[in-house]
């Protein structure tokens, strides 16, 4: 553990400079490989795609958030590619293709999961193995006998999340107050280097103002946390009750499947997507712990201020579980611009290849998006339309069954249709300044889209019937 600490410390001081040349590198290339074409020239409607504009300017009127990025692909060419709104409702600052965004969970797939897949086709792991196979501290557990599998179907028994967050703080510090406020009077804190949030103060010994080799790890502006954080949540894991293997989305399975993605690679998971996919499919804008590559005025903001770090959360992860691990997740932590995300998906849809260099097999990509689980909920880690009921569903209506993709908390979601050969991505912020309501999935304004980019498809065919 020791030497991780040294290695990820060591990458935090000098990854800033070496990920900044790949940007500039790259960025020119990696916007421009997605053609633009009429809708009619894919057999779409244009003037039905019009619609979404006035969707998403109802969400932003509405605040349900103050900007997003719109991008939707057709047999591979860009056929709506439109950016509204500003980073927060104070600022002036227009959203841009280049803007980035926090993926939320939108990570499990775009990441996680694609790290998987290349391990499978790779043939260094099965569906069928067992987590504790590369998860020593599973074996002797009721944990055990968890099959990758399991994980990915979100079927493994272990909760929704877990408050690892929980692990650095002092339940026996005081929070400073102003003076002749409640507690009339400050609460000492025990040195200049103690970290204080909004709610909490944070155990001395876990977490520091200034990075060193005992705090590798970077949660937001001046907050650092130990590397033993990592061994400590794994620890929270096992000891956390197991519940009837029934579909029950979490977090956790994915925090695991990224253990065992780096326990096979042997170096860390941004790492190995970064070689295996980012760098060579040249997505400028894709990264784990953004400020290493990018500034922060180019990065959208998530909130005005969490309960858990002090000041706006911009560039670093919204999620306090990701956060509180260092930024890189298994459940969040990616971040990027639609246009890098919709090459990821493009390149699944193609079944593993892109801008000719194939990155997957045929027969792998074919395996992961489009297998279902039993229960008809989940594939393998992708989310799917509940087609048996579309009030329950993330998608619309008129999804086919054979949809794939995902959502994001921060109010982000891709899908791919390979029936219609669609890719769709819808980028925002609807955190910011406050993620208390969620007024995004209130208003249903991605799967509204979703169902014009459908209407857009009939409106065609339709057109072009009455024609002949």
């Amino acid at each position: 553990m020791k030497k991780l600490s040294i290695y990820i410390f060591a990458f935090a001081l000098t990854g800033a400079t070496a990920c900044h040349c790949i940007a500039e590198n790259t960025s020119k290339k990696g916007i421009h490989s997605l053609q633009t074409v009429t809708a009619e020239e894919v057999g779409m409607s244009s003037a039905t795609l019009s619609h979404i504009d006035s969707i998403v300017k109802d969400g932003i009127n509405a605040k349900a958030y103050p900007g997003c990025q719109i991008l939707i692909l057709k047999d591979g060419y860009t056929v709506y590619d439109k950016c509204f709104g500003t980073y927060t409702y104070e600022s002036n600052q227009k959203v841009s293709p280049n803007t980035i965004y926090d993926l939320a969970s939108l990570s499990k797939t775009t990441g996680t999961l694609l790290a998987l897949i290349k391990l499978y086709d790779k043939g260094l792991i099965k569906l069928t193995d067992k987590a504790s196979q590369y998860l020593p501290f599973l074996r002797g557990t009721n944990k055990e006998n968890i099959s990758i599998t399991e994980l990915l179907f979100h079927e493994s028994g272990l909760p929704a999340s877990l408050p690892f967050y929980s692990l650095a703080i002092d339940r026996n510090g005081k929070i400073p107050t102003v003076a002749g406020g409640k507690d009339n009077g400050i609460a000492p804190v025990k040195n200049i280097n103690q970290v204080v949030g909004p709610q909490y103060q944070f155990k001395g010994d876990w977490v520091s103002k200034t990075p060193s080799f005992q705090f590798p790890l970077q949660v937001r502006d001046s907050f650092f946390i130990t590397g033993k954080v990592r061994d400590s949540a794994m620890q929270m894991i096992v000891r956390t009750p197991l519940r009837s293997k029934t579909y029950v989305y979490s977090c956790v399975n994915f925090i695991l499947l990224k253990e065992i993605v780096e326990s096979i690679c042997k170096i860390p998971m941004d790492s190995f997507l970064n070689a295996e996919f980012y760098r060579p499919m040249q997505l400028a804008s894709m990264s784990y712990l953004p400020l290493h590559s990018h500034n922060r005025e180019e990065i959208a903001p998530t909130l005005k201020k969490d309960f858990l770090r002090n000041g706006m959360i911009q560039g670093f992860v919204h999620d306090p579980d990701a956060a509180i691990l260092g930024g890189v997740s298994g459940n969040a932590g990616l971040f990027s611009t639609s246009h890098d995300v919709a090459l990821v998906y493009q390149m699944l849809l193609n079944r593993g290849e892109i801008n000719g260099k194939r990155y997957l097999s045929e027969e792998t990509c074919r395996l992961f998006t489009s297998t279902t689980s039993p229960s008809g909920r989940r594939g393998l880690g992708f989310d799917k339309p509940v087609t048996t009921n579309p009030n329950h569903s993330p998608c619309c209506a008129s999804a086919p069954a054979a949809v794939y993709g995902h959502t994001g908390y921060t109010g982000t979601c891709c899908w791919v249709d390979p029936v219609n050969n669609l890719v769709y991505v819808f980028l925002s912020n609807r955190t910011y300044p406050s993620d208390s309501i969620n007024k995004l999935a209130k208003m249903g304004i991605r799967t509204k889209i979703q169902e014009v980019i459908y209407q857009s498809l009939k409106r065609n065919y339709t057109t072009l019937h009455k024609s002949r």
